[in-house]
Parts: C-alpha cells; sequence; structure tokens
C-alpha cells in the first residue's frame, strides 16, 4: 500500500476498531472480479466473521457481517440495528423522505405497514396471478418464434415492471421511462445522474398519488391513499414513501434474481428436465433459487453503543448485512455454491424478523410463473454458442445480458 492509501484508510478506521478487521478494499469492486458475484463475495468467508471495510458502500466505511447467523441476529435486533438510517432516496432527493415501512422501526414499523399487508397476503397474490402470467406470456410471444433472446433486455427487465404497472394502475405508456429510472437510479454512471432519476420518479409519483386522491384505480391504491396511522391519516412525505418503497421494491430485485436463475437453467439442461418432468418441484426450485441468488445487500444503523459477538459497535455505524453471504455460508449449508432443489433452505433472501420482506409471495409467484411457462413453452433452453453474459455487483447482484437460444 502506498503512503498516501495507507493514510486514507487510516483516516476511515475510528480507533476503537482492532486492526485485525480491517479489510482496506471496496466491496463493490471485489465482487466483480471473478466469473460470478457470488463466487468473488464469499471470499469473505475465508477471513473474519466482521470486518470493517474502509469502502463498505459508495465509498463509505462500515461494518460487514459475512455470516449468516450474524446477519440473522441482525435482522431480530431492531433495538441495536436501526433502519432508520439516512437513506439512499432521501440523499438523493434532498427531502427527508422515508422508505415507508421499510426504513421505519417497530413499533412504528407495524402501524405503517398494516395499510399494505393485505395487499400483498397469499389471497391477494393468488388473485394477480393470471395477471403475472398474461404478462409473462405476451413478453415471451415477442421472440417465442425468433429462436432466442436476450433474456434480460426482452424479458427480465420489462417483466417486473408490467406486473408493477397493472398492480399499481399505471399506464405501460410509460414502461420505458420507468425502466430508464429505475437502471440510473441503481447503477447511474454519476451522482448527477442518479440525482435527476431519483427526482424524476419522485415527481412522477406525485402526480399520480394527485391524481388517486381524486379517483383511486383500484384497491390498493384506495388503501394507500386512505392509509392511516395511530388514527390519522398519513401526510405527504409519508404516502410517497410508501409509493417510492413499492417502486423501487417491485422493479429491480425480480428482475435481477430472474437473470441469475434463467442462467443457471440455460447451463442446466437435466435440471430443465426435472422440473418439466415434475412441475411439483418448482416451489422448491424457487426457495432454492433464492438462497443461492440472493441479490441484495440490506443496510442498518448502530442505534447505540454495544458489544456484537465480540466486536465494539459504535452508535452511528453503517452495518451491511450481505444476503448473498448469508446464504452461501458453509456454516449454515453444506456445498453452498451447490443449487440442490431438494435442499429445502431456511434463507435470509427476503429478510426475517419484522422488517421480512412485504412482496415475498408476490415475488416468488412471480419467479414460479416464469420457470413455468419457460419451461412449457420451450423444449430447450441453452445459451448461445460462442457468447457469454455480463453482470454486475455491487448494492444489488443483476445480469445485464444473457444471450439464449430456445427451442
Amino acid at each position: 500500500m502506498s503512503d498516501v492509501s495507507a493514510k486514507s484508510a487510516a483516516a476511515t478506521v475510528p480507533a476503537h476498531v482492532p486492526p485485525a478487521l480491517v479489510w482496506d478494499n471496496s466491496y463493490d469492486r471485489f465482487s466483480c472480479e471473478l466469473e460470478d458475484p457470488y463466487t468473488a463475495i464469499t471470499r469473505l468467508h475465508e477471513g473474519p466473521d466482521i470486518i470493517w471495510a474502509t469502502d463498505a458502500s459508495y465509498g463509505r466505511s462500515g461494518w460487514v457481517l459475512t455470516r449468516y447467523d450474524l446477519i440473522s441476529d441482525a435482522f431480530m435486533d431492531y433495538e441495536r440495528f436501526g433502519a432508520e438510517r439516512p437513506g439512499m432516496i432521501a440523499d438523493l432527493l434532498g427531502v427527508n423522505l422515508r422508505l415507508n415501512p421499510i426504513e421505519i422501526d417497530p413499533p412504528r414499523h407495524f402501524g405503517y405497514r398494516r395499510n399494505l399487508n393485505p395487499h400483498f397476503a397469499p389471497k391477494a397474490v393468488n388473485q394477480m396471478e393470471q395477471r403475472v402470467r398474461s404478462a409473462c406470456g405476451e413478453l415471451i410471444d415477442t421472440f417465442a418464434d425468433k429462436g432466442g433472446c436476450d433474456f434480460v433486455s426482452q424479458f427480465a427487465v420489462p417483466f417486473p415492471s408490467y406486473v408493477f404497472l397493472d398492480l399499481m394502475g399505471m399506464p405501460r405508456a410509460r414502461l420505458a421511462d420507468f425502466i430508464h429510472w429505475e437502471d440510473t437510479l441503481m447503477r447511474g454512471p454519476d451522482m448527477a445522474a442518479r440525482v435527476q432519476a431519483a427526482r424524476s420518479i419522485y415527481h412522477y409519483l406525485e402526480e399520480f398519488l394527485a391524481e388517486q386522491r381524486k379517483q383511486p384505480v383500484n384497491d390498493l391504491m384506495a388503501g394507500i391513499t386512505h392509509a392511516t396511522f395511530e388514527g390519522r391519516p398519513l401526510d405527504h412525505l409519508e404516502t410517497m414513501g410508501m409509493l417510492y418503497v413499492l417502486y423501487v421494491g417491485g422493479l429491480d430485485t425480480v428482475y435481477s434474481t430472474l437473470g441469475w436463475i434463467m442462467r443457471h437453467l440455460a447451463t442446466h439442461p437435466e435440471l430443465q428436465a426435472r422440473l418439466r418432468a415434475h412441475p411439483e418441484l418448482i416451489p422448491d426450485a424457487v426457495e432454492e433459487f433464492l438462497r443461492a441468488f440472493s441479490v441484495v445487500t440490506t443496510h442498518r444503523m448502530a442505534v447505540k453503543d454495544f458489544d456484537f459477538h465480540g466486536v465494539p459497535i459504535k452508535r452511528g455505524e453503517e452495518v451491511m448485512m450481505p444476503l448473498s453471504l448469508a446464504n452461501r455460508d458453509p456454516r449454515k449449508f453444506a456445498s453452498p455454491h451447490e443449487v440442490d432443489i431438494a435442499r429445502k433452505p431456511r434463507h435470509l433472501a427476503m429478510g426475517t424478523g419484522s422488517h421480512a420482506c412485504l412482496g415475498m409471495h408476490l415475488a416468488k409467484r412471480e419467479m414460479r410463473v416464469v420457470i413455468e411457462e419457460f419451461l412449457e413453452r420451450f423444449r430447450s433452453i441453452r445459451m448461445r454458442a460462442g457468447e457469454t453474459y455480463r453482470f454486475h455487483g455491487g448494492r444489488t447482484f443483476g445480469v445485464e445480458y444473457l444471450p439464449l437460444e430456445l427451442s
């Protein structure tokens, strides 16, 4: 390490951090060094269970938990690991907006969340299935007779957008805007572009909310526009936070996970054959895919000073909880890099505790439907000869290009 970089690293390491736990590296760059981000990032299992990264998140230093048990403990312990931290969206907007309810801790979390729970419960998701299947079939039809496709641009990106737009009652004519805003927000080339995307989304959602207050288009929007907390109506920022969380949560995570699922199926014809012969195994396959291809890194902030598994953590410090590290932890899962649909894993891909993913039932249904439809429509799904895939690491692991041959 040069003198300059050594001084820079030292400046980002508080005095209470044990030197043996300091990892002078960039989490984002480290996740992109090998052929896929999962084998790259799980090299951290070779080191301490908790590390202090000098570039943990967008250039900021902080703690990284590397083990399933520690990440599970942190999810459950909202009194020490708070979700009420300065959020990415609030920072980009310059508005005191909390993604509602995921950036709000219990007990207030439950008061906000109860407005949305009925609309994402299994019964409600059952009623959405035909719309999800229709959106899936509509996109497949665009390339079914072409012999192949780029699965990401032609399916994985627009599919959750179709589902989201239908769910929210928004016009599909704005699909290109939604895809552009989402991609720039999460992976924009610079801060100015990400700020502009965040504000474009906010302004659109404000206009949409104003229309919905006059005449909600469906039960979900009626529930949001009439939502209450402790007996009073939500204020403007509380409602906008609710709309924004549905936007962010409904698009990027599903598209990213679908890319990894289809890449695995395309390179494992024996699993395709097994699932075609036994479609009743597809729900189990979805759970194992979620374990093996957990795409999200969750963040928390230390609410107070405390000792966590022998490590001193101070109030205000950022804590990263990469779900890929939890769900590929060899202490928890035997042969963690292997996909075994008989595993029936108790994974953390959708979180756990009070902050378990609100849309988990819908996301799993979307994934199940996609697998069913592709396996039914095509007798062979494989990578296009002579080509390879592209991916990105960082905050969300995602496939950017997946050229498929479809018979």
